[in-house]
C-alpha cells in the first residue's frame, strides 16, 4: 500500500475513484470498440463496417443518442434549410446556362443539370429523414437496413 494511504478503507476507494474517471474517459471509446468487434463477428464486411463507423460518427456529432431525437432535430430542420438554399442557386445556375453562350455552353448545362438532381436529392433525403424520424426512429432504420430510403434508392443500379 503507498504510503500517502493510512487505511487499506482508503488506497481501494482512491483505486475504484481512479477506476471510474477511466472509464468515463474512455467509455465512449470502448463503446464504439465493443460495437465494432460485434460487427465483425456478425459477418459485417469491411465496406459495411466502415459505412457504420461513418453513421456512428453522424450520431455522435448530432448528440442524439445523449439528446434525444427532438433535441436534434432544429438541426437537421437547419440542414433541410440550407439544402433548399443550395438548389435556389443550383437552379438558378440552371436557368442561366440554357442560355448558349459559346464554348464550354454544353459542359456548364450538363453539369449545372446534373447539381440540381444532386440537390434535389439531398433536399428529398434530409426532408424524408425528417419525417420518418417524426414517426419513429425504427422505421428510419428499418428503411435504412431494406434500402427503402430515397438515396438508397436513387443510387441502387438499374437491373
Amino acid at each position: 500500500m503507498p504510503a500517502k494511504y493510512k487505511t487499506e478503507s482508503q488506497h481501494r476507494e482512491a483505486r475504484l475513484l481512479s477506476k471510474r474517471r477511466c472509464y468515463e474517459r474512455h467509455k465512449l471509446d470502448e463503446r464504439l470498440k465493443s460495437q465494432t468487434h460485434w460487427r465483425k463477428h456478425v459477418g459485417a464486411t469491411a465496406v459495411t463496417q466502415q459505412l457504420l463507423q461513418q453513421l456512428d460518427n453522424i450520431w455522435l456529432d448530432l448528440d442524439a443518442d445523449n439528446l434525444g431525437w427532438p433535441s436534434t432535430r432544429p438541426s437537421c430542420e437547419g440542414m433541410v434549410s440550407d439544402a433548399k438554399q443550395l438548389l435556389c442557386k443550383a437552379r438558378e445556375v440552371l436557368s442561366h446556362s440554357l442560355n448558349p453562350y459559346g464554348a464550354c455552353s454544353d459542359y456548364l448545362c450538363s453539369g449545372a443539370a446534373a447539381a440540381v438532381d444532386a440537390v434535389e436529392l439531398d433536399c428529398d433525403t434530409w426532408e424524408e429523414a425528417l419525417s420518418l424520424m417524426d414517426d419513429s426512429v425504427e422505421t428510419y432504420f428499418d428503411l435504412l437496413k431494406y434500402n427503402g430510403l430515397a438515396w438508397q434508392k436513387a443510387l441502387k443500379p438499374c437491373s
